[in-house]
């Protein structure tokens, strides 16, 4: 089997992956251990804030024999299922997880007229949002919110499968909670609903604020656990 075929009987796993694999085939390597097993190793393209990534694919117990193998010669991220034991790895450091949440066809706007109204004016921020069509979806605009002349947040996205597309949201500090980042995702997803198109949204486990508005929005679909290996 192909490794993009392979990819997309779990889409909503390997929306990265899939997107890096399509756009710079030549950064990414399998490791194969059958047909169905092995490590995909994403090299990050020069000038891009990518990370290097290993990513289990299929049965650990077939591709761990296979670790030594991958081609990174700098640190790398290796994701792997948060079960799966790696006390054969050497040099494999514990940093946390990544909590993969993603919408459902049942998602519904919030209510701006009660939720914003403790935070700030509603005919402010609808001013102060401003659209750019996507480069990853033509389907999708990606929010910004300016402020005083200047970008202080958005909503965009950053890698796009076939049915997915992955977001990211940053606020700048002195923006934060203030009611801003629910606002910007809440426009994003009624975009999605409107276009049936799911949305990904990858959050570290300790980033306490990312988290809560995920679980305010969407539905926890998958946990990794995170290591730093040191090749």
């Amino acid at each position: 089997m192909k490794l993009l075929e392979l990819l997309y009987e779990q889409e909503n796993k390997y929306i990265e992956e899939i997107d890096r694999l399509e756009k710079n085939p030549d950064d990414v390597v399998f490791i194969e251990a059958d047909e169905k097993t092995g490590w995909i190793c994403l090299k990050a393209s020069d000038n891009s804030y990518d990370w290097n990534i290993v990513r289990l694919v299929g049965d650990f117990n077939k591709a761990k024999n296979y670790i030594c193998d991958i081609p990174f010669k700098k640190d790398y991220i290796l994701l792997v299922d948060k079960n799966t034991d790696l006390q054969i790895i050497s040099n494999c450091i514990y940093n946390g997880s990544l909590l993969y949440f993603e919408n459902t066809s049942l998602t519904n706007s919030i209510d701006s007229n009660n939720e914003y109204d403790s935070f700030v004016d509603n005919s402010l921020l609808r001013k102060n949002i401003k659209t750019k069509a996507s480069p990853y979806n033509s389907r999708i605009d990606d929010l910004y919110l300016i402020m005083k002349n200047r970008i202080c947040g958005y909503c965009k996205l950053i890698k796009s499968s076939w049915h997915y597309a992955e977001v990211a949201i940053e606020i700048n500090p002195e923006y934060r909670n203030q009611g801003f980042g629910s606002y910007l995702l809440d426009g994003m997803l009624q975009q999605f609903n409107e276009h049936n198109l799911k949305m990904s949204y990858v959050v570290e486990n300790d980033n306490i604020p990312s988290v809560k508005l995920a679980n305010k929005f969407l539905k926890k679909s998958f946990e990794l656990d995170k290591y730093l290996y040191r090749g």
